[in-house]
């Protein structure tokens, strides 16, 4: 598959080919010497000088390629500290947030290959970031951090203007790996426009979504109304959705949801390539009027739609089960006013 950011053939695997390589992807090999003891919160000129002065092989393992995920971080701290971005008094906490590829619980600290990294981070520029993936070879991409760590990337609604961050070098396409009693899927998103979350053994949502699997309330037609990467609406394909329409008035979030599809389309049992409606390209970062974007057909009919949560009701017929997955805080008053006379049912997530 082609990548959406990079335009790259490895970024979007298969999710089987992802899920069968998953338990080992971060584990060390039988050469991979000893976790190194490394303290977070040891200020840079107080870490091991081994560590003070890394280039791309130091530390790394001959055989598996890898090296622990603190001799990165490490790696890339020194880095900052060279282009007078950090002080000498900068720990490994203060090079921003480490997110792995291919997001999983791992009961173990992960040790990392090629392009296995992508970082959020505060107080960075263009140059220094390009410097960190060209000479950090764990490091895929690097990504600027706008406004508050808890304001939310993506668009509230309709009436708010959209808040992401700046991929600022390289790529930022990576995975999670989401768990549940329907099954699992490998869910991509670009990550600079797409609200972080970390992969966990516990999802709220996904309790919610297993707990109507059990009351057999996923069997019919069902509308992952704030679909954002597709999470939802895809597993209710898995757990026997007849039909499953997915909206997002974000076009990030409907671009990363086709990517969804094709990527998961053995595991739902749907064709690899939707058919498609609208050209993304084509279309506004925030929705308009309610557009149909693409259908895909299998094992369960599936459309994709841009669109207001409220507009689309009103161009979509009745469905058993309209799942409403909105960012905390925002009201979904009037998304359930305009759902509750095409639904059997209206879930709040």
């Amino acid at each position: 598959m082609i990548c959406p950011r990079c335009g790259g053939g490895t970024c979007v695997l298969p999710a089987g080919a992802v899920l069968e390589r998953a338990p080992f992807m971060y584990a060390a090999c039988r050469s991979c010497v000893p976790d190194p003891v490394v303290s977070k919160q040891a200020p840079f000129d107080h870490l091991d000088p081994t560590l003070r002065d890394l280039d791309d092989g130091a530390m790394r393992c001959a055989e598996c390629g890898k090296r622990h995920l603190d001799v990165a971080i490490a790696h890339v701290l020194g880095i900052l500290v060279r282009e007078g971005l950090r002080g000498q008094r900068a720990t490994l906490f203060d090079v921003g947030t480490p997110m792995i590829a291919v997001g999983y619980p791992i009961p173990f600290p992960p040790r990392l290959g090629r392009n296995t990294l992508i970082l959020v981070m505060d107080s960075i520029d263009r140059t220094t970031a390009e410097m960190i993936t060209a000479e950090v070879s764990e490091v895929k991409g690097v990504i600027q951090r706008k406004g508050r760590p808890d304001e939310p990337i993506g668009i509230l609604d309709t009436g708010n203007s959209p808040h992401t961050y700046n991929l600022l070098a390289g790529c930022d396409v990576r995975a999670d790996i989401v768990s549940s009693a329907v099954g699992e899927l490998c869910i991509y998103k670009t990550q600079s426009d797409t609200h972080i979350e970390f992969a966990r053994s516990e999802s709220g949502k996904i309790a919610v979504l297993e707990s109507l699997y059990y009351q057999r309330k996923l069997g019919g037609a069902v509308v992952d109304a704030c679909c954002g990467a597709g999470t939802l609406g895809l597993l209710s394909v898995l757990a026997g959705a007849r039909e499953v329409i997915l909206n997002d008035a974000f076009l990030p979030a409907v671009k990363n949801t086709l990517t969804n599809i094709s990527a998961n389309a053995d595991l739902l049992g749907l064709d690899f390539e939707p058919e498609i409606h609208a050209d993304p390209s084509e279309l506004p970062q925030v929705a308009c009027a309610p557009t149909l974007v693409a259908t895909a057909r299998g094992s369960c009919a599936v459309s994709v739609y841009h669109s207001d949560l409220a507009d689309l009701a009103a161009v979509v017929g009745r469905c058993d089960l309209c799942l409403i997955d909105a960012f905390i805080g925002v009201s979904t008053d009037r998304f359930v006013q305009a759902w509750k006379e095409r639904a059997k049912m209206v879930v709040t997530m």
